[in-house]
């Protein structure tokens, strides 16, 4: 998948499909295209006048013409609000669905997670972990205990079995990996904590664990 500014802006979106159509084989037909990139609407807009989420639609579009078993997503969502991101990986989990192999680079660890058979997580140029998002999820510290405590961040800290203690706009976010004994705990301690809230420990804190790791 191209980078904006790699393709000219004076040409229509068909124009393009057309004309990346023709270096391949067996491309797929332009309505197959541009309904799986979602931009049947644009292909007679000139590229130049399109806004960035809908030229990035439009280069993932010039991905998959060629009818691609293997395709490589370089960040494909960058620039991209909410509703376009959603859009787009599912149109990534559609092309899954017919048998394409996709290699998808992102910075957003959701993206990742919500995509991903098996992920390989970098850092600073070397593989430091590889599984699938369970697998890669396992290697912190279970759960994540968010409430609103008058307890300190010290006395939270200092509770058996809490791995870290984070303060987030007037609460306190909680890492352990038995999160019943913590909030029994907590509870004895305090009989006016509210906005108890349990989740499991996501992406971003296992590479965040595994990149701390990696420079201990």
């Amino acid at each position: 998948m191209l980078q904006v500014g790699r393709v000219p802006e004076s040409l229509r979106v068909r124009e393009h499909i057309d004309l990346f159509s023709s270096y391949y084989v067996r491309p797929l037909p332009m309505k197959q295209t541009l309904a799986i990139a979602g931009i049947e609407n644009l292909q007679d807009r000139k590229f130049g006048a399109l806004s960035g989420g809908q030229k990035q639609r439009v280069l993932f579009a010039l991905a998959v013409c060629g009818n691609p078993d293997l395709l490589f997503l370089d960040e494909p969502t960058v620039g991209l609000d909410v509703e376009a991101r959603h859009l787009l990986w599912e149109e990534i989990r559609q092309l899954l669905a017919l048998g394409k192999t996709v290699v998808l680079t992102t910075h957003y660890l959701e993206e990742a997670d919500a995509l991903a058979d098996r992920i390989v997580v970098i850092n600073k140029g070397c593989m430091i972990a590889e599984g699938t998002p369970a697998e890669i999820k396992a290697r912190t510290a279970g759960k994540k205990i968010r409430c609103i405590t008058r307890l300190s961040a010290g006395a939270v800290r200092g509770l058996r079995n809490v791995v870290d203690v984070q303060e987030d706009r007037g609460a306190m976010v909680i890492h352990t990996s038995r999160p019943e004994d913590v909030l029994r705990e907590l509870l004895s301690r305090d009989l006016d904590i509210s906005g108890i809230e349990v989740v499991g420990a996501g992406l971003e804190d296992a590479f965040l664990a595994l990149t701390q790791e990696k420079a201990n």
